[in-house]
């Protein structure tokens, strides 16, 4: 929306542009500027990647990222996962989980972008707090000049609320995707939720890791 100037979707999905699942050749097919997205660690893209394109790192609370990832992982049918979230939580804590451990991703990219002028880092934390100004501040990044005004539209339009009722998730055909009854990609949206799921103890495990390996380390992120 930033890009094209304008706050109206496309008729896409966020899968048809993420590295981890379309093949290389198809990368050529898509319409310049292409605006990709990916989980990968920075050690899996190609280095000419990193070094000159615009990079958007998106980082949240590992509280709410331990929650969010073992309801979208109990939630798909095809992960075949029914374990309950204390267990779940062990295995996030050692990294047991297909996506890795989060303080070593999170690491992995700091060390890649950290002080580099062709990446930004935003917070799902500064996103909840004030969607208009994150827009704005990835705007200037992008080097693209809007109003105001357009940024309150994209925030709206990409507002948790309007995504989960208007967006389709997953394109037919894509990926082979279903969910449980109950379950959704698009859950609560909140970032506070985590304090409904994690005990006294799993919180501090969690705050004692966030010392550790990211404060103590001058990795400063606003979670």
């Amino acid at each position: 929306m930033i890009v094209r100037g304008k706050a109206e979707r496309i008729p896409r999905v966020k899968e048809e542009y993420m590295v981890d699942f379309i093949e290389s050749e198809k990368f050529e097919s898509l319409e310049s500027p292409r605006v990709l997205n990916s989980h990968f660690y920075p050690s899996f893209l190609p280095e000419k990647l990193l070094k000159e394109n615009k990079i958007i790192f998106v980082a949240r609370n590992p509280k709410a990222v331990a929650v969010s990832y073992y309801r979208h992982t109990f939630g798909i049918t095809e992960t075949h996962y029914n374990g309950n979230f204390p267990s779940f939580f062990e295995m996030f804590m050692k990294g047991d989980v297909p996506t890795g451990d989060y303080f070593k991703y999170t690491k992995q990219w700091w060390s890649v972008i950290k002080d580099k002028p062709n990446a930004l880092i935003v917070t799902y934390e500064d996103a909840s707090e004030d969607f208009q100004k994150v827009v704005l501040t990835i705007a200037e990044f992008l080097d693209k000049k809007i109003s105001d005004q357009l940024a309150l539209e994209i925030a709206d339009m990409c507002s948790f609320d309007k995504m989960k009722k208007e967006k389709k998730v997953v394109k037919e055909g894509l990926l082979q995707i279903t969910f449980k009854e109950n379950c959704s990609f698009y859950r609560s949206g909140k970032v506070s939720t985590w304090k409904e799921w994690l005990t006294v103890d799993q919180s501090e495990r969690l705050d004692a890791r966030i010392q550790s390996e990211l404060i103590d380390q001058e990795i400063i992120l606003n979670i």
